[in-house]
């Protein structure tokens, strides 16, 4: 399973290479699908290839009408004058939230994972995306996008997001464990087990 790296890294901070369909390096479709279990599993609306330390420009996203799609050697072609302001988030910087200025809409290319060129209009969150992972594979971070009173004040309430978040997840955990064992129990119940011991016992209590 791919791992998230260190937002320290330099990888982050480095555009990787096209992603070659001539002499691929990998296996598209397999990369797509590694992507999409990874971002899957990170809880991500988005996910670039750098971000889990693969040397691909390729990202993956999650859209309206085909699931997770696999994005190969994007670019932005066009984008609006009008912009729009909201706080986004970042798999490789948990717990740090920003209010980024965006183009409300976009028009990019790219390649699918069969190495067809596509050209994609898109408007609200989606373009919001595409800004953001295009950002990543250019070596571009979502903070370099905030001013520095603005990424100070996120820094400094950062710990206070990590806790929230972890009790927020501990929460789910209880909720995740009642909801399996009272389906255990149901299970039980339809299988008979509980209605042959129920049985057991008043046989035992007549025959006593």
């Amino acid at each position: 399973m791919l791992e998230l790296i260190d937002e320290a890294s330099r990888v982050l901070r480095t555009p990787p290479p096209e992603f070659d369909f001539e002499n691929p390096p990998e296996d598209p479709k397999e990369i797509e699908k590694n992507l999409a279990s990874a971002m899957e599993q990170f809880g991500g609306i988005g996910l670039s290839a750098n971000q889990v330390g693969l040397n691909y420009r390729v990202f993956v996203m999650r859209t309206a009408d085909q699931g997770i799609v696999a994005f190969f050697n994007p670019e932005i072609t066009k984008v609006s004058q009008d912009t729009d302001l909201m706080k986004e988030g970042c798999l490789s910087f948990p717990d740090l939230y920003l209010m980024i200025k965006r183009s409300k809409e976009i028009e990019f290319k790219y390649q699918d994972a069969e190495g067809e060129e596509h050209t994609l209009y898109l408007n609200g969150l989606g373009a919001r995306c595409v800004q953001h992972e295009c950002d990543h594979l250019n070596g571009i971070l979502f903070l370099q996008r905030a001013s520095r009173l603005k990424l100070e004040r996120a820094l400094k309430v950062r710990p206070k997001e990590r806790r929230k978040r972890i009790e927020y997840e501990q929460r789910m955990a209880y909720a995740r464990a009642i909801a399996e064992r009272e389906s255990n129990q149901n299970a039980e119940l339809d299988n008979g087990d509980g209605i042959e011991e129920s049985n057991r016992v008043v046989q035992e209590s007549q025959t006593s």
